[in-house]
C-alpha cells in the first residue's frame, strides 16, 4: 500500500463496495491499492513503485505510469460525483521516475457533461518535479455507487 499518511486527513474517494480493481482495489491481492483522496477540486494519491516494476535498469516502468495516469483520470471526475470509465487516454513522460520513490499523482476535472468529462493529471517525482502529464476523456458510468 502506497505511505498516504499525510493524506489521511483527506476524504478517502475509493468506493467502498469496489475492492477488486487492480489499481485501487484493497482487495486485490495482486494490485495496487491505490488510495485516492479529494483535495479541494482534485483528487491526489501516493504511490512508491516497488522493484519488481522496474522497466530499464533503475526506472519505473513507464507503461505503469499510464496505468496511473488512466487510474487517476476517472478519479478527477469522482471529486464531482461523476464516475466514468476510460475513453481516451494520453500521457507524456517527461522525466525518469526510480523504483522506490514515492510519486504524489493529482488529477482535476476540465470538463464535463452529462456524457461524461475529460481531465488533466500530473506526476510529481519525490523531490517536487512533474515527471509525467496526462489528459483524457471518460465517458459516464451508470454502475456507479
Amino acid at each position: 500500500m502506497p505511505p498516504d499518511d499525510d493524506l489521511a486527513h483527506l476524504p478517502l474517494l475509493n468506493p467502498a463496495d469496489l475492492t477488486s480493481c487492480f489499481v485501487c482495489g484493497r482487495d486485490n491481492p495482486h494490485g495496487l491499492a491505490l488510495r485516492i483522496h479529494r483535495d479541494g477540486d482534485e483528487a491526489v494519491a501516493r504511490y512508491t513503485p516497488p522493484a519488481h516494476q522496474e522497466g530499464y535498469p533503475g526506472r519505473f516502468h513507464g507503461g505503469l505510469v499510464g496505468l496511473l495516469v488512466d487510474e487517476m483520470l476517472v478519479y478527477a471526475g469522482a471529486v464531482h460525483g461523476l464516475y466514468g470509465m476510460t475513453a481516451r487516454v494520453a500521457y507524456r513522460l517527461r522525466t525518469p521516475l526510480a523504483p522506490g520513490e514515492t510519486l504524489t499523482l493529482r488529477s482535476r476535472m476540465t470538463r464535463g457533461s452529462g456524457r461524461g468529462f475529460q481531465a488533466e493529471v500530473r506526476i510529481h517525482g519525490g523531490d517536487g518535479r512533474v515527471a509525467a502529464t496526462g489528459e483524457g476523456t471518460c465517458v459516464a458510468w451508470d454502475g456507479a455507487p
